[in-house]
């Protein structure tokens, strides 16, 4: 029950009362969301009683004793359920100076429940301990030790479980009985359980500076779905090594297989951060993309020979497309970042054998140095405005010379009591393009291929978009929108509202050739289990479909 640790230091007088969850009724921008009665119980004394005027997990219910001179919150108990926990919180906190605004003790006791599972857990807290250990502790594990830094002593029930303990400890050790465990149990469950069902994670090195950390094989909590990919199943793997606090490098590797399209996909980003103050980092960057369309290639190849072949059944437009990335970023200062690098790209026709009929390249490599820019007139906190140039040169068996250029301008501006609005504005095109061959594939408009959950960035995206129409313009113009609040729509219906924990209204539009413009709108909401988002998109002013997508977002928190 690691989560319930961040219980043991609730934040009162702030926003949220743990990182970025549960309303406090004691910070002014909460104040509508609470119905408070107040109780006079002496004239330096009162009682408030809080509950919540929509029963939802981000909201609690509880009382608390105030100095009403002050203002201060004497002591706290409140109760409320978020990530499938109930929790009862008793908290006294601190009386004087910046140790008013935290508990001097705390007390949680939090029942779990899960598929028929259930877990009680208790905790008492301390803070300000005035009893310190030496330096060096022998045996951590050694209940006299525990008892004399314990600023009050064990209830007797709590006693009893532990003179149980260490009774079938003493009689273990005496008698030594030893079980052994089949062959078949060492193999297929202990090595299947750990690595194919448990989340893997562990440290290496002399003083522990690398970390890795692999997720489950079999999991369905990493399936997702949308209606243009269908089911696609994702898997992610790890590893980090810390030279000093300035130098580390990290390495990921990603991967999903959608079963509609029957296509895998992989990405590994590496990075080595030389220096972190300055966001200065060596990146390199290999993975496959969505299949690319080019259509320009296939009508050279149908207005050459071969006038007897039915060109449209070989479905010759589509293209595997594997890429390796390199750059490296340096921030200027607060404001200006650089971020010079190169791509190489390898597309090859996923069917070959009109090409090789036409006698014509299967395989048509691209290289080019790209740049981009980066301004943030009010620094990190503000909006973000990105340039990209990238040109494509002649060398070796990259023969297509481009030239592209992207601008983008993104802003998250986060508002009171978890609410946020997300605002994305951006445009490309190309200047020049080779007479023979190019693929027209842009840096910030491309779909997105190992999707993720309700964190990894559903705004910005296109939900219902065909994949087709991000390589057929030779320009694009778009913008998204996404308000995000934890208290909007379902959270007003009964019994349904209570699990809601944030909600979110989507805008996209876009304008490329032939569509003026493309319009999606949507919903979205996650909770506990998953998260599921309905969309709707118009066509040049014309209906042009729904959809929704699908996440499991279960323990995302644990």
């Amino acid at each position: 029950m690691t989560t319930m640790l961040k219980y043991l230091l609730p934040d009162i007088y702030n926003v949220t009362i743990l990182d970025n969850q549960i309303l406090s009724p004691f910070n002014k921008h909460n104040l509508n969301l609470y119905r408070y009665d107040i109780t006079l119980l002496t004239n330096n004394r009162a009682e408030i009683v809080f509950r919540p005027k929509r029963y939802n997990t981000q909201l609690i219910s509880g009382s608390a004793i105030v100095d009403r001179v002050s203002g201060r919150v004497i002591k706290i108990g409140f109760n409320g359920e978020y990530d499938m926990v109930n929790f009862h919180v008793n908290a006294e906190m601190g009386k004087y100076g910046l140790r008013s605004l935290l508990p001097k003790t705390c007390d949680i006791d939090a029942t779990f429940h899960f598929i028929g599972n259930k877990i009680k857990a208790s905790y008492h807290s301390v803070y300000d301990n005035p009893i310190f250990l030496p330096d060096s502790i022998v045996n951590s594990h050694d209940s006299k030790l525990m008892a004399e830094v314990r600023p009050t002593p064990l209830p007797e029930s709590i006693k009893q479980v532990y003179q149980k303990n260490d009774s079938i400890k003493a009689k273990t050790d005496t008698v030594k009985v030893k079980k052994e465990e089949s062959k078949w149990k060492k193999i297929l469950w202990n090595s299947f359980g750990d690595y194919v069902i448990n989340r893997t994670k562990g440290n290496f090195g002399t003083k522990d500076q690398g970390a890795f950390r692999i997720s489950p094989i079999l999991n369905p909590l990493y399936l997702s779905y949308s209606g243009r990919r269908g089911v696609t199943y994702k898997l992610k793997l790890n590893g980090s090594y810390k030279f000093s606090l300035n130098r580390d490098i990290s390495i990921e590797f990603k991967a999903g297989y959608s079963f509609k399209q029957n296509q895998f996909y992989f990405n590994i980003p590496i990075r080595f951060n030389f220096n972190k103050r300055r966001n200065g980092y060596i990146g390199l960057d290999i993975g496959n993309g969505n299949r690319i369309t080019n259509s320009s290639i296939v009508d050279q190849i149908k207005h050459e020979s071969l006038d007897s072949i039915d060109w449209d059944k070989l479905e010759l437009d589509y293209f595997k497309d594997f890429y390796v990335k390199f750059m490296v970023n340096y921030d200027l200062s607060n404001k200006w970042s650089v971020k010079p690098g190169m791509i190489y790209h390898r597309r090859s026709a996923v069917n070959e054998a009109g090409f090789v009929a036409a006698n014509r390249p299967t395989t048509y490599y691209s290289f080019a140095p790209s740049l981009e820019i980066q301004f943030r007139p009010s620094g990190w906190s503000g909006p973000i405005i990105t340039a990209d140039y990238e040109r494509g040169v002649r060398i070796g068996s990259a023969d297509m010379d481009y030239e592209r250029f992207e601008f983008d301008v993104s802003w998250k501006k986060n508002f009171y009591s978890l609410r946020s609005m997300s605002l994305r504005l951006g445009s490309g095109f190309y200047t020049s393009k080779s007479r023979n061959s190019y693929f027209l594939d842009y840096t910030n408009f491309r779909d997105e291929n190992i999707p993720g959950g309700w964190n990894d960035d559903w705004t910005g995206e296109f939900q219902l978009l065909n994949s087709n129409w991000y390589n057929v313009s030779e320009y694009y113009v778009r913008t998204n929108a996404t308000y995000e609040s934890p208290l909007m729509v379902f959270s007003r219906i009964p019994y349904i509202g209570r699990l809601m924990e944030m909600e979110r209204i989507y805008i996209n539009v876009l304008f490329v050739d032939h569509l003026h413009p493309y319009v999606e709108y949507g919903y979205g909401f996650t909770n506990r289990f998953f998260s599921m988002g309905f969309f709707m998109a118009t066509r040049n002013k014309d209906f042009d479909g729904v959809g929704f997508r699908f996440g499991f977002e279960l323990f995302r928190d644990w």
